[in-house]
């Protein structure tokens, strides 16, 4: 058996006649003729009836055009979806991240993107949140990667979002500062639960304004009522530094904080009467077509979290 074989059935059987076929296929009526002639021999039953000058399936006719479709069906879609891998072979993505992220995350997906699509290129733009959503805007990147929560969403009109992983905003001091002894066990939370007003005396490393950390560390601040010293930092990497040393506690993301070079030196607390979290996202353009290799990168992205 063969495609043609399939379709050639399908067109008699659509056309009802071996000569309105042929012409159809583009081949002899006598050509197809003798190939519906030895196709029924070689099955040992008829798949057509003969009838008033017409071809109607039989009952076996109609079990051979049920295959005969399902079978093209599949074709069909595997040929598709064929013409979609070899396109996306080669080529390339342009996305965002914001440089946290960056140095968390793409060291461990890119090689293993690169494995998958080693002719894709990836051209990558490291900026804070304010300007990925203009390159976004201008169509610079396709695609970008930062964390939302509804207290710092970005213009929802002219973007769409996917949720790649949720994860919670925690509190980090220094070890052996005496806060574990003020915390909490609950059944609800990941980390031991630390008041946080409790801390209301301690110099609050936060990020900068232009960061999602820094914006959403100041939300946290003003749903607690509170105005402690506060000293504003461009890397979290930094704030935890300074936590590390005794000086200052910081808020930051729990993802991967375990395997941070500072994580020996440091306590780490949930806070607030709800979970504080937020979702690590990407951001389209509402009318953007997603690429495949751009969302196999979002799905290495996904299975980072641990």
């Amino acid at each position: 058996m063969d495609f043609k074989e399939l379709e050639y059935i399908l067109v008699i059987a659509r056309e009802k006649s071996i000569s309105r076929a042929a012409e159809h296929l583009y081949m002899s009526q006598p050509a197809l003729s003798r190939f519906l002639l030895k196709l029924e021999s070689r099955l040992g039953v008829e798949l057509f009836i003969r009838k008033n000058r017409q071809y109607l399936p039989s009952q076996a006719g109609e079990l051979y055009l049920d295959m005969a479709r399902k079978i093209l069906g599949t074709k069909q879609e595997f040929d598709m979806q064929l013409k979609q891998l070899l396109e996306s072979s080669r080529g390339s993505v342009s996305f965002g991240i914001t440089p946290g992220r960056a140095r968390t995350i793409l060291p461990l997906v890119i090689p293993a993107f690169h494995q998958q699509y080693p002719n894709f290129d990836l051209n990558v733009f490291e900026e804070d949140v304010e300007t990925l959503e203009q390159y976004l805007k201008e169509g610079k990147i396709e695609a970008a990667f930062l964390t939302m929560s509804p207290k710092t969403e970005p213009e929802s009109g002219r973007f769409r979002y996917e949720r790649i992983f949720r994860e919670e905003v925690i509190l980090c001091a220094a070890r052996g500062s005496g806060y574990s002894m003020l915390a909490e066990d609950r059944r609800d939370r990941r980390y031991p639960w630390l008041d946080l007003r409790l801390a209301e005396h301690e110099v609050f490393l936060l990020l900068k304004k232009n960061m999602r950390l820094g914006q959403f560390s100041e939300e946290i601040l003003r749903e607690h009522q509170m105005h402690p010293r506060i000293m504003r930092l461009s890397s979290i990497d930094t704030a935890l530094a300074l936590v590390a040393q005794q000086y200052g506690i910081a808020f930051a993301s729990s993802f991967r904080m375990e395997d941070h070079q500072q994580a020996r030196e440091l306590e780490l607390f949930s806070i607030g009467e709800q979970v504080t979290d937020w979702d690590f996202v990407a951001v389209f353009q509402k009318d953007y077509a997603v690429k495949g290799p751009l969302r196999y990168l979002m799905k290495l992205m996904g299975e980072t979290v641990v």
